[in-house]
């Protein structure tokens, strides 16, 4: 019995030792590897991934279209796109002959119902009419004066004055038109109005912003120029056209110069899910090894053993020359960005900064 144990106790013993001279040649193994040289990069956070990008056009805050009341012959338009005018400066004007005529007619209509009504009235008492025939006049006169009053009115507004100080911003019609009633006539901004930039984004894009959220705007006028901004307005309801939202972003500090009618692009910073976890992470796109869909898989650096591990990730987009990774790595990381070729798992690594004349350094001579 006591034989039997200790022939038990040699073979697990035996076992033990085999083990770890097998893990210890694995080690010896992997120790006389060389180690391949290889470029590496630390994975960093994209904020840059949750901006929303805008395009649009600059305009004033404060614009009005410009029209007359009624319809006519457009005989003066003194003003064209780009011109600044005054407040109560006359832009446009109809032929007022017509407008004229009817004015001179209500004004003898109401003049008739006085004489009239003023005939008739002193009868009253001598029971020559009767109260009927009077309040008839009395109704007669006051159709007739409110008539003038109207036409009064709208031979006024046979002129367009400028409402503030402002710029034209845009000429709907040419000089010797005829216009109909209401057709806009003239589009000008309105006192010292701060300039926008307006922008249709889709629904997804929306659902990212909050009014306040941050932007930086450049405008083809000025591509070196970055213009702080801000987001105003985000419209409640899309175009029943096109299926967009329009949004509002304020120009804080426009360069002089910027005109309504200028083109830029603003960069919004979404203001919903803005929690570091949500923060999407960035590595070069030449670390990707395989891409299937929306994952991939690259070379992760062991810094404590130097060797590599692949790993899948998620692949959220692209942008410039990085790819946007939303899961299996994180921030601080180093994959491995070229060399990535000659490498297996486990593979020990060293890394440089030139790999080039790393490679050359390392090619046998003849």
């Amino acid at each position: 019995m006591l034989k039997s144990r200790a022939l038990g106790v040699v073979f697990v013993a035996g076992l033990a030792l085999w083990g770890c001279g097998e893990a210890n040649e694995k080690t010896k193994a992997a120790e006389t590897t060389p180690a391949t040289p290889v470029l590496a990069a630390t994975v960093r956070e994209a904020p840059s991934a949750r901006d929303v990008s805008a395009y649009g056009v600059v305009r004033t805050d404060k614009e009005g279209k410009l029209a007359f009341k009624i319809g006519g012959f457009l005989k003066d338009l003194k003003v064209d796109m780009g011109d600044h005018v005054k407040k109560g400066q006359v832009l446009a004007r109809l032929d007022q002959r017509e407008i004229d005529a009817q004015a001179a007619r209500a004004s003898a209509a109401a003049a008739k119902a006085k004489r009239d009504l003023a005939r008739i009235e002193p009868l009253l008492k001598n029971g020559y009419v009767s109260q009927q025939k009077v309040d008839d006049a009395k109704s007669a006169l006051a159709i007739a004066n409110a008539d003038l009053a109207s036409i009064t009115f709208n031979r006024k507004l046979a002129t367009i004055v400028a409402p503030s100080d402002g710029v034209i911003l845009a000429r709907h019609v040419d000089q010797n038109e005829i216009v109909a009633a209401g057709t806009p006539i003239l589009t000008v901004s309105q006192g010292e109005a701060e300039l926008i930039l307006k922008a249709s984004l889709s629904d997804r894009d929306v659902a990212a912003l909050a009014v306040g959220d941050k932007a930086e705007v450049t405008l083809d006028a000025f591509r070196n120029i970055k213009i702080d901004a801000h987001v105003r307005r985000i419209s409640a309801m899309s175009d029943e056209r096109t299926g967009t939202f329009d949004v509002e972003v304020v120009l804080d500090n426009a360069p002089k110069g910027t005109e309504s009618g200028f083109i830029g692009m603003a960069r919004i910073r979404a203001g919903a899910d803005k929690s570091a976890g949500a923060m999407a992470l960035a590595i070069p796109a030449s670390a990707i090894l395989e891409g299937h869909g929306a994952t991939a898989t690259v070379y992760v650096i062991d810094k404590t053993s130097m060797t590599v591990k692949l790993t899948r990730v998620g692949v959220a987009g692209v942008e410039g020359d990085d790819v946007l990774i939303s899961s299996g790595l994180k921030t601080g990381d180093e994959v491995v960005s070229a060399g990535a070729p000659y490498l297996r798992e486990g593979s020990p690594v060293k890394i440089v900064t030139d790999l080039a004349a790393e490679t050359t350094a390392a090619e046998p001579r003849t």
